[in-house]
């Protein structure tokens, strides 16, 4: 049985830092025909929610990707 911790997206999308702004504005990662369940009740990795992150079309600003504005 593995030991990776499981939590809702929501959970996993609440503990995104407020300063990076993050919003998912096309849930593409996510069972479009039933996105309840899939963002709010079903248990995923990390790992899994940051695979359905990038498969969705989001709006954050550059710092979320490690990025900062100087040259």
């Amino acid at each position: 049985m593995s030991d990776e911790i499981k939590k809702t997206s929501k959970e996993w999308y609440e503990e995104i830092p407020k300063e990076h702004k993050l919003v998912i504005m096309d849930p593409d990662g996510w069972d479009r025909q039933n996105y309840n369940y899939s963002f709010n009740e079903e248990l995923i990795t990390e790992k899994e929610f940051s695979i359905r992150l990038s498969s969705s079309t989001v709006i954050c600003n550059r710092s979320f990707f490690g990025l900062n504005n100087k040259k």
